[in-house]
């Protein structure tokens, strides 16, 4: 029985650093799919703040999809991520200049109204 329990562990595990490998990928489609299957791993109420770092390397992306993806997830866990919620704060606010395309300035905008967190809060204004 002890046997069965880490085995399911080491599944989880290992399929959370498989999406970890995807996230860093240099390919945008793997990381598109990867922040995908996080995003409906996410939803289903599973735990994947372990990949927030990894997530928020894929902000810098010129998909839109892709941004809007990582935004998405960004907001679930700015409550009980503050503190690497702040790693992303620098792309919100290049994003929120970003001249060339009106839907990501309103994208980040939109994502920066939605972190209700004093310390972030300071970072945004």
């Amino acid at each position: 029985r002890i046997q069965m329990t880490s085995y399911f562990q080491s599944k989880k595990s290992s399929e959370l650093e498989e999406l970890k490998t995807e996230l860093n990928s240099l390919k945008q489609d793997e990381r598109k799919e990867a922040v995908k299957q996080v995003i409906a791993m996410m939803t289903i109420g599973k735990d994947v703040s372990m990949l927030f770092p990894h997530v928020i390397k894929c902000i810098k992306s010129e998909s839109i999809e892709l941004k809007k993806l990582v935004y998405l997830y960004i907001i679930n866990y700015a409550k009980s991520k503050p503190d690497l919620t702040l790693m992303a704060v620098n792309a919100f606010t290049q994003d929120a200049h970003e001249k060339s395309n009106p839907l990501i300035r309103a994208l980040a905008v939109r994502t920066m109204g939605c972190i209700r967190i004093e310390k972030i809060a300071q970072y945004l204004c």
